[in-house]
């Protein structure tokens, strides 16, 4: 199954996209969804698609799309892209949930992005997990602050603490091993997945 497809099984909000082929594919969903959008190379063998220089931010117009979509066909070949709607603002945060053979199903939570490898700024929890044990899971962060309210930026911590809880129930109920969601777009309005990943 789609890993966004997926997701949305399990009432995980995912920002709007489509799997296309062509340059007239992608403007249409762009028409339809209004631009800014994103493009990235969508092929499972390829999990860092930035380090590869396959995800293009910031399409603000069919010219800009047409080039983008050139650039991926160039790049990497006859391949499926994902073109998705840009989720403008907010903090990126990173969620997963793992099989683990020692310690049972965990969950994980922390700061997403380009940050997550560089401040390995993540906490875990035993699946199932219920919404005080999320909270606490957002208090053991370093990045709490930022979560919880910073120079007018805040997360809305309702919609993250469901989507964490609603990660347990996916890892628990699944044949996967693995999946990441990074980054998670959260604001003080909502929290969207914009790019994830499923280890079978």
């Amino acid at each position: 199954m789609e890993v966004f497809e997926l997701l949305k099984k399990y009432n995980i909000p995912v920002a709007d996209y489509r799997v296309v082929r062509t340059c007239k594919e992608a403007e249409e969903f762009s028409s339809k969804v209004g631009y800014p959008v994103v493009l990235k190379v969508w092929d499972k063998r390829i999990s860092h698609k930035t380090d590869v220089g396959g995800v293009i931010l910031d399409i603000w117009s069919d010219k800009m799309l047409e080039t983008s979509v050139n650039y991926i066909k160039k790049k990497f070949g006859n391949v499926k892209m994902l073109i998705q709607k840009q989720i403008q603002g907010g903090i990126e945060l990173f969620a997963g949930a793992k099989r683990d053979e020692s310690f049972g199903t965990l969950v994980l939570l922390g700061l997403g992005g380009v940050y997550v490898e560089v401040f390995r700024d993540i906490t875990t929890r035993l699946c199932p997990v219920d919404e005080a044990m999320v909270r606490d899971m957002i208090y053991d962060l370093e990045s709490r602050k930022i979560i919880l309210g910073y120079r007018g930026q805040r997360v809305d911590v309702d919609s993250l603490i469901d989507i964490i809880i609603n990660l347990c129930r996916l890892i628990e109920k699944e044949r996967i091993k693995e999946i990441d969601i990074n980054p998670i777009k959260a604001n003080k309005s909502s929290c969207i997945v914009v790019d994830a990943r499923v280890v079978k």
